[in-house]
């Protein structure tokens, strides 16, 4: 498992935050000149984490490298490419030590675990997306997006589908190809239409804060494995 720290300010000391990340054992601190070599050295394996601390690191450089994100490392990662990690959700566990007390939660986090039967939808989260209408049109609307893309390709290649989309194929693409080897079209069309119908709702009445729980709620049982 792979630890992500999100800062902007480069972590020199892992020692200063080892209580928040969740490690009893103890870590080792290295370069980013030695975890490179490290993952070129395809026999080289650590029983410890290693926390590379005088770099950041983004999930394009990772994967280049064909780094494997079940080894143990620690990463620092600025927090606008947090996004780009979620082709790799499941494998990663994210920490804020600098926020610890609020800790922002957006869109794609959401679908995260909407897609995770690991993952459970606190009343903190849905709080978060269902409290507020601007908040939840947000959401529908990258959730939207998100399930046409899953839609899409099923019938056609990746370069066809972005050009509809008015999109790049990228990361988003790895993860869709995933998450559609583990649903079914019917499902992803009744999710839609879950959609279609409560942005009519929204339309036509005011937005209540209860219709759009339940929506939240009723789409993971629906999509979850």
């Amino acid at each position: 498992m792979t630890k992500l720290i999100i800062t902007e300010n480069l972590i020199s000391d892992i020692n200063q935050i080892k209580s928040e990340i969740n490690i009893d054992e103890s870590i080792v601190s290295i370069s980013q000149e030695e975890f490179t070599a490290n993952n070129t050295a395809a026999l080289f394996q650590s029983d410890n984490f290693q926390f590379v601390s005088d770099s950041f690191v983004t999930y394009s450089d990772l994967k280049k490298m064909n780094y494997d994100f079940n080894e143990k490392y620690i990463f620092q990662v600025k927090k606008n490419n947090l996004k780009t990690f979620s082709a790799v959700a499941e494998l990663i566990e994210t920490h804020y030590p600098e926020n610890k007390k609020s800790t922002e939660i957006y869109p794609w986090d959401l679908v995260n675990i909407i897609f995770s039967k690991q993952k459970k939808l606190t009343n903190e989260i849905i709080d978060k997306f269902c409290n507020d209408e601007t908040v939840f049109r947000q959401f529908l609307s990258y959730f939207n997006k998100e399930l046409q893309r899953l839609l899409l390709i099923y019938e056609y290649d990746e370069k066809k589908v972005a050009e509809v989309l008015s999109e790049k194929v990228d990361y988003k693409y790895e993860l869709a190809q995933k998450r559609r080897d583990k649903l079914n079209v019917i499902d992803l069309e009744n999710s839609l239409s879950m959609i279609y119908k409560i942005e009519k709702l929204n339309t036509n009445s005011s937005f209540n804060q209860e219709n759009a729980k339940r929506f939240v709620v009723s789409i993971k049982n629906l999509l979850q494995f």
